[in-house]
């Protein structure tokens, strides 16, 4: 799941002009943790993966198998 919606919201913060340190600023963690999550270092509680799609204006949808 995360190697398919990550590399859509590394393109949608290129869209929007906004830095890796700046979204951390808005998601409010640690300078460098977004960078971890797009690299695959770390990754986000469910919490925070909902905040960070908040934060890049995207909507995240479940679907039924």
């Amino acid at each position: 799941f995360h190697q398919q919606v990550i590399p859509q919201f590394v393109k949608q913060r290129h869209k929007l002009g906004i830095s890796q340190m700046d979204l951390d600023e808005k998601i409010g963690v640690a300078r460098g943790l977004v960078s971890k999550w797009e690299v695959g270092i770390r990754k986000p509680s469910g919490y925070l993966f909902c905040v960070w799609a908040e934060a890049l204006g995207c909507e995240l949808w479940l679907k039924e198998k």
